[in-house]
């Protein structure tokens, strides 16, 4: 579809959808914008409803969620970066509904299925992360699957349990806090207690550290929420609001687990944690989060700061030739950041002008 069938099929959506669509494109192109933070090579990691809204488009449905994706990619196109588009296990699971295979030929149909379909539609190349084979696949999904039913489970019990917390504890008791007039006691905020009172789910498919940053908002809201515990301390020590990423990770009203593939975008295409991946020249490819789900696409923009490290510098004439080293390293790491800066703004650049030509064109007008 080009520019002028995408004008004119989005004039025939309604206000609510239009204004939806300009939410979308905004959202992608922020994804877009911030993975160029990171130095290349490029991986998109493209999430399931993107799939959705594209399968749904082979049925003949034109929604406001496809023609912000296909706008987004004729931005991608006109970067000076290559931009290859990425499949994860979790969404290959979610494009097979979350049902196992039983053979190599029913995992090539569904491979090549996928593959045809995002390639033919969005005009770019699709790679899998490790899911090329039916080996592969079949060893993923035993993982995701086991990963599932204990998330599943954690959120279970979070949503059953008594929350009752007592901010002020005994010190020495395994709580970080704030000292007490009496030295015997600390003050421990709800975002200390949920750290302290998360345990580890044993997970085999998804980085146990990264994913626990779901699981201990899970238990902060609980405890802010539970009208037994000191409203002064909360209201005090946490200003949450919303909580996002207990709604990116959720169980439905009937219980069913939703957004495997959202925590596994959010933990593997955090730009936070790559841009440190990256420093001292270390080779680490960026992958980006592409999505049009709103939560997602918020927790994603939310983990974009970063900074750079030199690492300790001790003092002493013994340790002159080690800072000398260090204070090196860190005008190398001060360089990475410019040319970090100077790619975000060409992209930022980009950007802008596509929006002036699709503007001029009549996008955005009823």
């Amino acid at each position: 579809m080009d520019l002028q069938e995408i004008i004119k099929q989005s004039k025939m959506l309604k206000p609510k959808s239009q204004k939806k669509m300009g939410e979308n494109l905004l959202h992608l192109i922020d994804q877009i914008e911030s993975s160029v933070i990171l130095e290349g090579p490029y991986r998109l990691v493209i999430d399931s409803n993107i799939i959705m809204r594209l399968e749904s488009y082979r049925q003949g449905v034109i929604s406001e969620g496809l023609l912000s994706i296909l706008l987004a990619f004729m931005l991608i196109r006109r970067l000076p970066y290559r931009f290859d588009m990425v499949v994860r296990p979790t969404v290959f699971y979610e494009y097979l509904r979350q049902k196992n295979l039983t053979s190599s030929h029913e995992h090539w149909r569904k491979f090549k299925e996928l593959k045809d379909l995002v390639e033919e539609e969005l005009g770019a190349k699709l790679f899998f992360d490790g899911i090329e084979t039916y080996q592969g696949t079949e060893h993923y999904l035993k993982l995701i699957q086991s990963d599932s039913e204990k998330i599943a489970k954690a959120l279970r019990l979070y949503q059953e349990k008594n929350w009752r917390f007592n901010f002020v504890q005994q010190a020495g008791r395994g709580f970080a806090g704030m000292p007490l007039s009496d030295p015997r006691f600390i003050l421990v905020p709800p975002a200390f207690a949920a750290e302290a009172l998360y345990s580890p789910l044993g997970l085999e498919y998804f980085d146990e550290q990264k994913a626990s940053r779901f699981f201990i908002e899970y238990i902060e809201k609980n405890l802010i929420e539970c009208e037994h515990n000191d409203k002064e301390v909360i209201e005090k020590y946490s200003d949450k609001k919303d909580f996002l990423f207990t709604k990116v990770l959720r169980l439905t009203p009937k219980g069913n687990l939703v957004g495997l593939a959202d925590l596994d975008i959010y933990t593997t295409c955090n730009v936070q944690n790559q841009f440190s991946d990256q420093s001292h020249s270390r080779y680490a490819p960026a992958s980006a989060g592409l999505t049009i789900d709103k939560n997602l696409a918020l927790a994603l923009r939310g983990a974009t700061s970063h900074h750079i490290t030199s690492g300790e510098i001790n003092c002493g004439p013994d340790n002159e030739n080690d800072i000398d080293a260090k204070m090196d390293a860190f005008q190398e790491e001060h360089k990475r950041m410019r040319e970090s800066e100077k790619r975000h703004r060409l992209a930022w650049e980009t950007s802008k002008a596509f929006m002036v030509d699709i503007l001029a064109e009549g996008a955005f007008r009823s």
